[in-house]
């Protein structure tokens, strides 16, 4: 039986025209590590189990970006941005009925569980790279975010967005 290093291994030396996959879970959780730690079977299998756990314990939520409506850019704060979901289900059977081209991203809530909203601070407010694990930062408390903003960010703002269940 393979490992998760094995499945990602595999998948990411495909040849050209093969059409395999993974699980966005697993995709996820690698592509959080430093490019030259993707090759080490420990560190993948690692952050894949931490990853995991963390999706069971509700530290997790899965993230559609909104950005454009009419031709017309959103931005962090409009109630629109972005919606949230509690799980890959909830983000699916919103993505059927509102945007069947769409893309959830998941992503992990510092802090605790994700419990009825979330708050979020984009390190770098014109990067377009969702999707990305550093591209925003998600925390349970409005306590936790201003925590790592005095740590890090001191001139950003958060905002709050509510976790679909």
């Amino acid at each position: 039986m393979s490992d998760a290093f094995d499945q990602w291994v595999e998948w990411r030396y495909k040849p050209p025209g093969d059409r395999r996959s993974i699980p966005a879970e697993l995709y996820a959780a690698v592509v959080s590590l430093p490019e030259t730690d993707r090759s080490d079977r420990q560190r993948v299998n690692e952050v894949v189990r931490r990853h995991d756990q963390a999706r069971r314990e509700g530290r997790t939520v899965w993230l559609y970006l909104d950005d454009y409506e009419n031709g017309e850019s959103r931005t962090m704060g409009d109630p629109e941005w972005v919606k949230l979901f509690a799980s890959r289900g909830t983000a699916d059977a919103w993505l059927q009925d509102n945007d069947p081209e769409g893309v959830a991203w998941e992503y992990e809530v510092e802090g605790g569980p994700a419990e009825g909203s979330v708050w979020l601070c984009l390190p770098d407010p014109a990067s377009r790279a969702v999707g990305e694990p550093d591209w925003i930062k998600l925390f349970a408390s409005k306590e936790r975010a201003q925590k790592w903003l005095e740590d890090n960010e001191a001139k950003r703002d958060i905002w709050q967005y509510p976790v679909q269940e």
